[in-house]
Formats: C-alpha cells, structure tokens, sequence
C-alpha cells in the first residue's frame, strides 16, 4: 500500500511539473495604425519583438497588429494603450496633445543633426527623469525621425515665400515654429493633410520624408526644402498593468532589447531611410532644396530664440527641461 501510496504522489508531481511548463505563453499584442512596411514598424517594433522572442523563446508570444487592425486613429493610440485595448504601440507625441509635455521639445527647429541623435538624447532625457504623462504606460524605448522639412507644390528658397500660407503641422510645437516664419499652422494626420492639400485648403506640410512615402504625400506636392524644423519623437510605450503582471525576468529581457540601444538603432534606421527616399525622389524628378548652413544659421538666428522661449514658457520647469536637453546634446556629441 506504502508503494502504491508513493506511486500516486510521484505521479502528481509529476503532473504538477508538467502542467507548470504547458503553461500557456505570455501574449503580448503590439500595435501601429501604421502599415507593417512603415520603418518605424520594420526597424523599430519587429525586431523588438523578435529579439524578445528570440531570448525567451515559447515562454512569450509576441503578436503584431499593424494598419490600424485594433485602432486606426492616429490620435488615439496612446489612449489603446493606457486603457487595455491593446498592450502596446507606437505612439507620436504629436498626435497626443498634453501628454508627454516634455518630448516636445526634440521638435524645436535647428537644433538636432540627425535621428540618431534625437533619439539617444530623447532616450536619455526620459532617464534623467524629465518625462511626465507615463503614470499608466511604461516605456519601452524612445525614438525619433529624420528632421521635419517643408513640403509644397511647387520649390521655395527662403522660408520667406511662406508667409501667409497655411501648413500642416503635427503638434503645439511644430505650431511655434510655423507661426514665427509667418505662416498658419493647422494640426491635422497624414492621411487628413493629403486630402487638405488636393482641396487646397493647406499650401504646405511639415512631415519626415518616411513619412511622405509611408502616407504616398509625395504624390499631393512638387517639393521639400531640408531646412531642419526638428525631429517629431516616437514612444514604444507598454499598458502599465500589463508590465506590471509580467515576471521580472521576462520585464529585463524586454528592457534589454529596448532602452538606448534600440533607440539608437532605430534612429539610425531612419536616417539611412531618409537618404535613400530623397535619392529615389530626386531620380524621380521630385524637386529637393537644400540651403547652405549659412542661410540655415540665418533662419536660427532670425526664429529660433524666440521658439524657444515660447516653447520654455509654456511649462513651469520649461527653462530646466531646455537646459538638460542642451547639457545631453552636448554630452552626446562629445562622445564622438
């Protein structure tokens, strides 16, 4: 009886333990309103993805929800994410007004060289503690763009020719920047700015070149002049209970592929694509005006002081949160 007894409680055990590892996969759905081809899904979430599976392996099942499959609103992601909708997404901090007050400030014109380096400073912005509206998210990595340029019809020379015109913009920010040229801002997504240039309501749009071809804007305008109206940053950002419930082993995996090191990577995945957009375009017959450093320092000398300081007095810790973004700048580019 004694051996039949310990044969019962082995074979429990056993059970128990096999039971334990067929435990289902820990499911995490990642969104974009963006289509899969988007660089920002391609070079930014898939490989984030894939290397968390890559180390964890059937302990996690990463599932992506690309074109708006679970919102197609680009205004509305932060919002799928803080209340469950989906566990994760991509999220542009202009199209969520109020929310990441702080990041704005990587839109501010003449600033930042390249996406590389709005990124790991934006990376290291929120490290340092400057980022607020994360309360219900948790950020998985940050990253930014190639720099906003100017799109129109027909090819400008000076940012002069713009005044009066009414021009898309993608946030408060970006709004700053348009109305000291003398321009109009109107805020408005991709999608709606193409429609607004066919009507002619707007004569012009500020957007990333992958973001022209992702949104096919290149088909609604004749031009873009590379004046460097900053770098629009992106959120990799997770549902907080959702991160929250995760083991802590499988939150350091996630991390370890995210953080600085994506950042970087991704920004460097969009300055190369840039590049080769513009080559593409330029084969095409697309009109590219590139101005000297000369006339652009003369454009930072004429607007940007006073971008910046309305951008500093929006926010009681403005001036503290310019002097850290500068200091990073400076730190980053000192590290060659």
């Amino acid at each position: 009886m004694r051996n039949i007894l310990y044969s019962l409680g082995a074979a429990g055990l056993m059970l128990t333990a096999a039971s334990a590892y067929a435990q289902d996969p820990i499911t995490i759905r990642v969104a974009s309103f963006t289509p899969e081809q988007a660089v920002g899904v391609r070079n930014v979430l898939i490989p984030w993805m894939e290397g968390v599976e890559a180390e964890l392996g059937d302990r996690v099942d990463m599932q992506g929800y690309w074109g708006g499959s679970l919102g197609r609103d680009p205004f509305a992601q932060y919002d799928l994410v803080a209340n469950g909708v989906v566990d994760a997404a991509w999220i542009l901090v202009g199209y969520t007004p109020g929310q990441f007050p702080e990041l704005s400030i990587t839109e501010l014109p003449f600033v930042l060289r390249s996406a590389e380096e709005a990124s790991v400073v934006a990376w290291r912005l929120h490290e340092q503690g400057y980022l607020s509206g994360i309360d219900d998210v948790h950020v998985i990595t940050i990253w930014a763009p190639d720099a906003t340029n100017i799109f129109t019809d027909e090819p400008i020379s000076d940012l002069a020719e713009l005044e009066g015109m009414r021009l898309r913009t993608s946030g408060s920010t970006q709004a700053l920047t348009v109305e000291a040229i003398g321009a109009l801002p109107e805020t408005l997504g991709s999608t709606e700015s193409n429609e607004a240039m066919m009507r002619g309501t707007i004569q012009g749009m500020l957007q990333g070149w992958t973001g022209m071809q992702t949104f096919g804007s290149f088909e609604v305008t004749g031009a873009g002049y590379r004046v460097p109206f900053g770098m629009a940053a992106f959120l990799l950002l997770m549902n907080g209970d959702v991160w929250d419930s995760l083991p802590a082993d499988v939150q350091e995996v996630m991390m370890a592929q995210g953080g600085e090191a994506l950042a970087e990577a991704g920004g460097i995945a969009y300055d190369e694509a840039t590049q080769r957009i513009i080559d593409a375009q330029e084969a095409a017959g697309y009109a590219v005006v590139v101005p000297d450093d000369e006339t652009v320092n003369g454009y930072a000398d004429a607007y940007g002081q006073a971008v910046y300081d309305a951008w500093i007095g929006q926010y009681d810790n403005g001036q503290e949160v310019f002097d850290a973004f500068m200091s990073i700048i400076e730190e980053y580019r000192a590290e060659g």
